[in-house]
Protein backbone atom coordinates (compact mmCIF):
# COMPACT_ATOMS: atom_id res chain seq x y z
CA UNK A 1 0.00 0.00 0.00
CA UNK A 2 2.83 2.39 0.89
CA UNK A 3 4.53 1.56 -2.42
CA UNK A 4 1.37 2.53 -4.36
CA UNK A 5 1.07 5.82 -2.49
CA UNK A 6 4.69 6.68 -3.28
CA UNK A 7 4.19 5.81 -6.95
CA UNK A 8 1.03 7.93 -7.11
CA UNK A 9 2.76 10.82 -5.36
CA UNK A 10 5.72 10.52 -7.74
CA UNK A 11 3.37 10.62 -10.72
CA UNK A 12 1.53 13.67 -9.35
CA UNK A 13 4.83 15.52 -8.91
CA UNK A 14 6.31 14.42 -12.26
CA UNK A 15 3.31 15.30 -14.45
CA UNK A 16 3.37 19.06 -13.85
CA UNK A 17 7.17 19.11 -14.13
CA UNK A 18 7.04 17.25 -17.46
CA UNK A 19 4.29 19.57 -18.73
CA UNK A 20 6.45 22.60 -17.91
CA UNK A 21 9.40 21.15 -19.81
CA UNK A 22 11.45 20.60 -16.66
CA UNK A 23 11.73 16.85 -17.29
CA UNK A 24 12.78 15.24 -20.57
CA UNK A 25 9.86 13.86 -22.58
CA UNK A 26 9.43 10.08 -22.48
CA UNK A 27 9.80 9.80 -26.28
CA UNK A 28 12.97 11.92 -26.51
CA UNK A 29 15.08 10.96 -29.53
CA UNK A 30 18.86 11.33 -29.28
CA UNK A 31 20.40 14.17 -31.27
CA UNK A 32 22.44 13.25 -34.32
CA UNK A 33 26.11 14.19 -34.01
CA UNK A 34 28.77 14.82 -36.65
CA UNK A 35 32.29 16.20 -36.23
CA UNK A 36 32.90 19.21 -38.43
CA UNK A 37 35.89 21.19 -37.30
CA UNK A 38 39.21 20.55 -35.65
CA UNK A 39 41.86 22.83 -34.20
CA UNK A 40 44.73 22.40 -31.80
CA UNK A 41 44.24 24.71 -28.81
CA UNK A 42 47.52 23.99 -27.02
CA UNK A 43 50.54 21.75 -27.56
CA UNK A 44 52.29 20.92 -24.31
CA UNK A 45 54.90 18.45 -23.19
CA UNK A 46 52.42 16.54 -21.03
CA UNK A 47 49.06 17.22 -22.66
CA UNK A 48 47.58 18.37 -25.93
CA UNK A 49 44.29 20.23 -25.94
CA UNK A 50 42.21 20.26 -29.08
CA UNK A 51 38.75 21.50 -29.96
CA UNK A 52 36.29 19.56 -32.10
CA UNK A 53 33.21 21.20 -33.54
CA UNK A 54 30.25 18.87 -33.00
CA UNK A 55 27.35 19.55 -35.37
CA UNK A 56 24.18 18.53 -33.58
CA UNK A 57 20.77 17.97 -35.10
CA UNK A 58 17.85 17.82 -32.68
CA UNK A 59 15.00 15.76 -34.23
CA UNK A 60 12.63 16.54 -31.32
CA UNK A 61 9.84 19.11 -31.12
CA UNK A 62 11.31 20.42 -27.85
CA UNK A 63 14.51 22.24 -26.99
CA UNK A 64 17.08 20.04 -25.27
CA UNK A 65 18.68 21.96 -22.36
CA UNK A 66 21.99 20.37 -21.38
CA UNK A 67 24.47 21.09 -18.60
CA UNK A 68 27.78 19.55 -17.64
CA UNK A 69 28.29 17.68 -20.91
CA UNK A 70 31.34 15.42 -20.57
CA UNK A 71 32.88 13.02 -23.09
CA UNK A 72 35.29 10.08 -23.17
CA UNK A 73 36.83 9.44 -26.61
CA UNK A 74 38.23 6.01 -27.51
CA UNK A 75 40.44 5.36 -30.55
CA UNK A 76 41.63 1.97 -31.75
CA UNK A 77 39.56 0.45 -28.94
CA UNK A 78 41.57 2.25 -26.23
CA UNK A 79 40.79 5.27 -24.01
CA UNK A 80 42.22 8.30 -25.77
CA UNK A 81 40.95 11.66 -24.48
CA UNK A 82 38.48 13.22 -22.10
CA UNK A 83 36.50 16.30 -23.00
CA UNK A 84 33.74 18.71 -22.14
CA UNK A 85 31.54 21.22 -23.90
CA UNK A 86 33.27 24.59 -23.61
CA UNK A 87 30.05 26.31 -22.49
CA UNK A 88 28.89 24.23 -19.52
CA UNK A 89 25.25 24.93 -20.46
CA UNK A 90 23.97 24.54 -24.01
CA UNK A 91 20.50 24.27 -25.52
CA UNK A 92 19.91 22.29 -28.70
CA UNK A 93 17.07 24.04 -30.54
CA UNK A 94 13.90 22.09 -31.30
CA UNK A 95 13.96 20.59 -34.80
CA UNK A 96 17.17 22.51 -35.45
CA UNK A 97 20.92 22.35 -35.67
CA UNK A 98 23.73 23.82 -33.63
CA UNK A 99 27.51 23.51 -33.67
CA UNK A 100 28.89 22.90 -30.20
CA UNK A 101 32.64 23.26 -29.52
CA UNK A 102 34.06 20.47 -27.36
CA UNK A 103 37.52 20.71 -25.82
CA UNK A 104 39.45 17.47 -25.36
CA UNK A 105 42.65 16.84 -23.45
CA UNK A 106 44.90 13.92 -24.33
CA UNK A 107 48.21 12.98 -22.73
CA UNK A 108 50.94 13.64 -25.31
CA UNK A 109 52.44 10.16 -24.87
CA UNK A 110 49.05 8.53 -25.55
CA UNK A 111 48.55 10.60 -28.70
CA UNK A 112 51.99 9.72 -30.03
CA UNK A 113 51.36 6.04 -29.28
CA UNK A 114 48.08 6.05 -31.22
CA UNK A 115 49.67 7.87 -34.17
CA UNK A 116 52.61 5.44 -34.24
CA UNK A 117 50.24 2.46 -34.22
CA UNK A 118 48.19 4.02 -36.99
CA UNK A 119 51.23 5.10 -39.05
CA UNK A 120 51.09 3.76 -42.54
CA UNK A 121 47.36 3.23 -42.29
CA UNK A 122 44.61 5.47 -43.56
CA UNK A 123 43.71 7.57 -40.53
CA UNK A 124 40.51 8.75 -42.21
CA UNK A 125 38.99 5.35 -41.46
CA UNK A 126 40.09 5.49 -37.83
CA UNK A 127 37.19 4.22 -35.75
CA UNK A 128 36.09 6.06 -32.64
CA UNK A 129 33.71 5.58 -29.76
CA UNK A 130 32.37 8.63 -27.98
CA UNK A 131 30.72 8.04 -24.62
CA UNK A 132 29.46 10.68 -22.31
CA UNK A 133 26.89 12.13 -20.03
CA UNK A 134 24.98 15.34 -19.46
CA UNK A 135 22.29 16.67 -17.17
CA UNK A 136 18.83 17.70 -18.38
CA UNK A 137 18.85 21.42 -17.62
CA UNK A 138 19.12 22.22 -13.94
CA UNK A 139 17.30 19.07 -12.81
CA UNK A 140 20.39 16.89 -12.52
CA UNK A 141 18.56 14.13 -14.40
CA UNK A 142 21.38 12.23 -16.14
CA UNK A 143 21.39 11.62 -19.88
CA UNK A 144 23.93 9.08 -21.18
CA UNK A 145 25.06 8.67 -24.78
CA UNK A 146 27.33 6.37 -26.74
CA UNK A 147 28.24 6.85 -30.42
CA UNK A 148 30.62 5.02 -32.77
CA UNK A 149 31.91 5.79 -36.22
CA UNK A 150 34.87 6.94 -38.28
CA UNK A 151 36.60 10.19 -37.41
CA UNK A 152 37.52 11.76 -40.75
CA UNK A 153 38.48 14.99 -39.00
CA UNK A 154 41.46 13.20 -37.41
CA UNK A 155 43.26 13.26 -40.76
CA UNK A 156 44.12 16.95 -40.22
CA UNK A 157 45.26 16.22 -36.68
CA UNK A 158 47.57 13.45 -37.87
CA UNK A 159 48.95 15.57 -40.72
CA UNK A 160 49.92 18.32 -38.28
CA UNK A 161 51.65 15.90 -35.92
CA UNK A 162 53.39 13.63 -38.47
CA UNK A 163 56.68 15.57 -38.22
CA UNK A 164 56.88 14.48 -34.58
CA UNK A 165 56.74 10.84 -35.68
CA UNK A 166 59.26 11.04 -38.48
CA UNK A 167 62.71 9.64 -37.71
CA UNK A 168 65.33 12.36 -37.74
Amino acid sequence: MLRRRRAALGTLVALPLAACGVLPPADLKPPRLRFSDFRIAELGLNDIRFVLGVDTENPNDVDIPLRNVDFQLELLGQPFASGAVIDRAVTLPRSGTKTVPVEFTVPTARLLDVLRRARGGDLSSLGYRLKGSASWGYTGIPLEFDRQGNLEVLRGFADRLRPLLSPR
